[in-house]
């Protein structure tokens, strides 16, 4: 629409320059309506993450855990070169959901070893070990479903290919938060 206004001055007088169709009004109002979706969904996992958790010291691990894991979901897809569409943006909703359930269960160990009465860094420790292997297979079984509809040829490939290498991310970052930020901050922040 600038270079329009720049090229109308060009132009003979007697001749007007429109724009006869703007996809961007679509694309721009599809991009508010997934950004307001984003907001409602996070809101609506952290009340129910809240409730379920009982304490709001509780619930703000899981609650961290779950922008960490989308902005290094959006930092992957910096590396690939993919922009923010209508595709990547869908990915990072579904994320929302699939990345707060590792920080879940590793907080939920955390506490129980914490009652049991072990130190919290002790519980801390104890509690991750005991996860690795079940949040490292979840992890891996979740980017194996998404990531191949990436490889795939032809048009469906080309179209999802940046949904599900999104997703995939989102999925793998959510497993490494929640060996390494969800334990620390569970050592400090569950109530004893």
């Amino acid at each position: 629409q600038q270079a329009m206004k720049e090229l109308q001055a060009d132009l003979p007088s007697h001749v007007e320059m429109k724009l006869a169709y703007d996809g961007t009004k679509f694309m721009r109002k599809s991009l508010a309506e997934i950004s307001k979706t984003l907001s409602e969904t996070i809101l609506i996992v952290g009340l129910v993450v809240f409730l379920f958790m009982g304490s709001l010291r509780t619930a703000l691990i899981p609650l961290v855990a779950m922008p960490v894991s989308l902005i290094g979901a959006t930092l992957v897809m910096y590396l690939l070169g993919f922009s923010l569409n209508l595709l990547t943006l869908l990915a990072i909703v579904l994320a929302v959901g699939l990345v707060v359930d590792d920080a879940i269960v590793v907080v939920e160990n955390v506490q129980r070893h914490i009652r049991e009465g072990l130190g919290r860094i002790q519980a801390a420790l104890v509690g991750s070990r005991e996860l690795v292997g079940p949040v490292i297979a979840m992890t891996i079984t979740l980017a194996t479903v998404y990531a191949p509809i990436g490889f795939q040829g032809g048009l469906t490939g080309m179209l999802f290919r940046e949904f599900a290498f999104t997703l995939a991310a989102a999925v793998v970052v959510s497993g490494l938060v929640a060996v390494t930020l969800s334990p620390i901050m569970s050592a400090y922040l569950v109530p004893a």
